[in-house]
């Protein structure tokens, strides 16, 4: 009997708090979907998930960077982890959800995760502002499904080349779209924090899905921007090549995010692929293909209802005609392999590739500071806020999935017009051009086009209106940092200046030892030292508070003036005579 094709993994995956924050509010998850086992960031090393072979119904890879502070971005990372963990096992057993598409289960759960999380924020005070990233990558056979919300990557090495395989949804990267900028401008550009979606930050998301496949040896690598903000991606190539196994890799590129300032957390995934069940690389790996919602994937998921009655999208659907679970023509999933199957272990061997780039750290990303919904943005003269006239399944390049609950706010396009009515409608009685007609169609097309320029320039004033509030928002920040700095530093040098002169002062009674003066010194050194204790306290007042900070100055100054008169009228003439290298002379 022969042996059935298998894909297997070995995997690893760290996460760190970095340099900077106290708290780590990334997560990771690790999902085999055919016996339920998984791994997070708060649970402990399982060995039995760091080397398996896949299973009928797949795998589950993620990355989450939660946002909101403190508490707040744990939790939702957390939840979304949870979330999407849950669901996907439950929609695979489900009677009805199980028929749809793999991907849109992977698209679904996501959605789940983001109406859970939004709900967290609008009902719990302490959680007010919590969001996630979240970066899914699903294999089903020896297909590989990328879900994208928000800028933590995904990246294939293939034969010791790497590409992003997800696109960051952030304004930066709307910018390099538009060729307004450059990929190393965007790296210090003054909005490259800011994100257009998270899990949470609205009571919709639009999942964006690709999909590739698989080819043996193929690694998967996925992180929070605490890692790909300060790593090239040319050089997490390299190091995975290089370590001795996925463990050390993921510890080198942490450690090297953290020697570049390690500002945010960070976190990677690192798993590739092995076995009878792939093919051969033959090609170099190219884009992914990306996929459009699925009208038939419902926007809530209603267990009951799809049990009793096979409903999807609010429709009564015969299970037979929902879609199967993998797309036609894609890779069949590959049955349970054979229990004496070893798990592979073994490396792809190190391949030395020139770097494009230095490795001169990157300047330092700091957390997320903003998220807006795509349509408040959303420039791209491209996109049509339109219906076309045919949809396609596939998209090569709009990653926008379709919401068909929305689509009663777009206007529809008008119905096509017979020529007879037309010339009815159009012509009136006194007109005798045969071609009348055609001039009434151009009417009617020119009040399309308008229709359709004004939507495009309301569009375009939304997302201008927020370009330059952000701006504004900008300068008043780095105005408030500016003067921040010049509080700073005028308080350390008044500070310092009455600091210098305690010292002098202080030297200066040390270096009389008349008796006679000794209590009035003592006295004066107590003087001396309180007045280095009230300075002490003044060092602990914000810079805000300058002016507090200037009187309280001006006081201790005073003193010290004071201190100085006496000091000089006590020792004049009394310290001792200046020494002298010449032996005195005997008489």
């Amino acid at each position: 009997m022969a042996e059935l094709p298998t894909i297997n993994l070995a995997l690893y995956a760290l996460t760190d708090v970095g340099m900077v924050r106290s708290g780590n509010e990334d997560n990771f998850l690790i999902l085999d979907l055919s016996s339920g086992r998984s791994w997070t960031a708060s649970e402990e090393e399982p060995s039995d998930l760091l080397t398996y072979a896949q299973g009928y119904y797949g795998s589950l890879l993620a990355v989450s960077d939660g946002m909101g502070g403190a508490l707040a971005g744990e939790v939702a990372s957390r939840m979304a982890v949870d979330t999407v963990r849950d669901r996907m096992l439950q929609l695979q057993a489900h009677e009805v959800y199980s028929r749809l598409p793999f991907h849109e289960r992977l698209r679904l759960s996501i959605e789940e995760a983001n109406i859970l999380i939004h709900g967290e924020s609008q009902t719990n005070p302490a959680h007010k502002g919590l969001g996630a990233t979240f970066t899914g990558v699903a294999t089903l056979g020896s297909q590989v499904f990328f879900g994208q919300v928000g800028d933590s990557r995904a990246y294939l090495i293939r034969g010791g080349a790497i590409i992003r395989t997800t696109k960051d949804q952030s304004l930066v990267q709307q910018l390099i779209d538009a060729g307004q900028i450059t990929e190393e401008e965007a790296e210090t550009h003054s909005y490259r924090n800011v994100i257009l979606q998270a899990l949470g930050a609205h009571g919709s998301v639009n999942v964006e899905v690709g999909c590739l496949t698989l080819c043996n040896m193929d690694t998967l690598v996925i992180c929070s921007d605490g890692l790909s903000g300060k790593v090239h991606q040319d050089e997490i190539a390299q190091i995975v090549h290089e370590a001795r196994d996925f463990k050390t890799a993921c510890q080198h590129l942490i450690n090297l995010a953290n020697e570049r300032g390690g500002e945010d957390n960070i976190t990677v995934v690192i798993a590739q692929f092995s076995g009878s069940g792939l093919a051969l690389p033959e090609t170099p790996q190219g884009e992914p293909q990306s996929l459009a919602r699925s009208p038939d994937t419902p926007t809530e998921i209603n267990w009951e209802d799809g049990a009793s009655d096979n409903q999807l999208n609010g429709q009564t659907v015969p299970v037979g005609d929902i879609v199967n679970a993998v797309e036609a023509g894609a890779t069949q999933p590959l049955e349970a392999p054979p229990a004496q199957v070893a798990p592979f272990t073994s490396k792809v061997d190190p391949v030395t590739t020139e770097l494009s780039r230095t490795t001169d750290p990157l300047n330092p990303r700091g957390p997320i500071t903003a998220v807006f919904a795509p349509v408040d943005l959303n420039d791209d003269p491209n996109v049509s806020s339109l219906p076309s006239a045919k949809t396609e399944p596939f998209e090569s390049h709009d990653t926008r999935p379709i919401h068909p609950q929305n689509s009663a706010a777009v206007p529809a396009q008008p119905p096509p017009i017979s020529k007879a009515a037309s010339d009815t409608e159009e012509l009136t009685p006194g007109d005798k051009d045969p071609h009348s007609s055609q001039g009434g169609g151009r009417s009617r097309k020119g009040l399309f086009i308008a229709g359709f320029i004004a939507l495009v320039l309301a569009g375009l004033a939304v997302g201008v209106t927020a370009h330059f509030r952000q701006q504004a928002q900008a300068r008043a920040d780095l105005q408030q940092a500016q003067i921040k700095i010049e509080n700073q530093n005028q308080k350390d040098g008044r500070i310092g200046s009455l600091r210098d002169k305690i010292a002098e002062l202080n030297k200066r009674l040390q270096a009389s030892e008349k008796p006679s003066t000794k209590k009035k010194l003592n006295d004066m050194v107590d003087s001396l030292n309180r007045l280095s204790q009230r300075l002490d306290d003044v060092n602990k007042m914000s810079p805000d508070q300058l002016s507090e900070i200037s009187q309280a100055c001006d006081d201790i100054g005073k003193e010290l003036s004071k201190i100085e008169e006496e000091v000089n009228s006590l020792l004049h003439g009394l310290l001792p005579p200046m020494e002298t290298d010449r032996d005195p002379i005997k008489v």
